[in-house]
Order: C-alpha cells, then sequence, then structure tokens
C-alpha cells in the first residue's frame, strides 16, 4: 500500500522488494509498480543502475522487525534478537540507508520496538540523509484514504488472502506470521 500511495502521489517509478513471490504478483498485478527479489538479484545493484547510478531519492522502508536478509547480517541479528540484546532486526532499514541517494529520505514504517544493532549512522551522516519514522495516524489520513477508495484509485480487496471466521483467529495470525498458503491478510469476519 505504500507503493501504491507513492504512486497516488505522483512519484515517477516506483520499485518493490520483496522475497514471496505471491507478494511481487500482487504488486505487479494490482499496484502497477515494478519489483525486485532480494533473493535473486542484488538490489543495491539493480536500484543504482535503475537510477543512472544515483539511488533512489526516497527509500520506504515498509516491514520492520521482521525484516530478513539472504546474509550472515541476518543471522547476527537473529541472534542478538534471542539473546535479548537487541529487539529488532533491522536489514531493511540498512539496506535503504545503503541505496538512497546522497541527500534522500528514508522513512521507516515498518513497526520496530526498540532497540537495534549495527546501525550505520556515519552512512546517514555522509550521504546527508533525512531519515523519518511514523506509524499510519488514522484521523489524519483515514479520509482521503476513503476518497480515493470512492473514485477507484485505491483497491484493497487482494489484500483479504484469507477471509476467516472468528474462531479461526489464531490459525489466521499463525498463517500470516508463518506467511503459509500466500497468506498477507487474514480477515475475520463473524460467522464467516
Amino acid at each position: 500500500m505504500a507503493a501504491r500511495a507513492a504512486m497516488l502521489m505522483g512519484v515517477e517509478a516506483v520499485v518493490v522488494i520483496d522475497r514471496y513471490d505471491n507478494r511481487l504478483e500482487q504488486v505487479r498485478t494490482h499496484i502497477g509498480a515494478e519489483t525486485l527479489d532480494y533473493e535473486e538479484v542484488d538490489v543495491l545493484a539493480e536500484l543504482r543502475e535503475m537510477t543512472g547510478g544515483r539511488g533512489p531519492d526516497v527509500c520506504i522502508e515498509a516491514v520492520g522487525m521482521g525484516a530478513h536478509s539472504p546474509g550472515p547480517q541476518y543471522l547476527y541479528d537473529q541472534i542478538k534478537q534471542q539473546m535479548r540484546l537487541q529487539t529488532d532486526r533491522p536489514a531493511a532499514v540498512r539496506e535503504a540507508i545503503y541505496a538512497c541517494r546522497k541527500g534522500g529520505t528514508v522513512f521507516t514504517l515498518g513497526v520496530f520496538a526498540g532497540l537495534v544493532d549495527k546501525f550505520p549512522l556515519g552512512a546517514v551522516m555522509n550521504k546527508a540523509l533525512t531519515l523519518r519514522g511514523a506509524q499510519q495516524h488514522g484521523h489524519r489520513y483515514i479520509p482521503e484514504i476513503l476518497e480515493h477508495m470512492s473514485r477507484g484509485e485505491l483497491q484493497t480487496e487482494h489484500l483479504a488472502t484469507h477471509v476467516m471466521s472468528n474462531e479461526d483467529g489464531p490459525e489466521g495470525y499463525r498463517m500470516f506470521k508463518d506467511k503459509e498458503d500466500g497468506c498477507v491478510r487474514a480477515v475475520f469476519r463473524p460467522g464467516a
């Protein structure tokens, strides 16, 4: 949805990075953005190529503490979490910082709980990046979102990949957490 919001705001090019085929396909089909599978390509090299060597103007990190990466840094972050030495896995934030052009903006909207290690503060300073972060502020944005939906500019039906009854709540949350059966969102409806 961050990709679609960027498109509605007039962004010239939007690239979504993920490793799950079903989510990448949803982006291509329902959002119309370009996609990169970070397990298949060198994301930093691809983004530099797409931007003429400069890097994206804005990088949005939208995964939060559930971030994954194919390299050894992921194991490092996972061990630090299990030892309670850090609460989150900042792999996607790190990559956003390294990818973003000098003078660009890195926006974090993924959920984080507290502390991270190996945060590339030197890269932030040397590249003169602006860091921003926030949760979705419903009172401010819901009226605008509903206007976009009423005009057909924003579709959300494709996100509800698993409609379930309230009684299936624990199973739906587990499926979402484990990324099982292509679960992007489990939606619970009484009597479903």
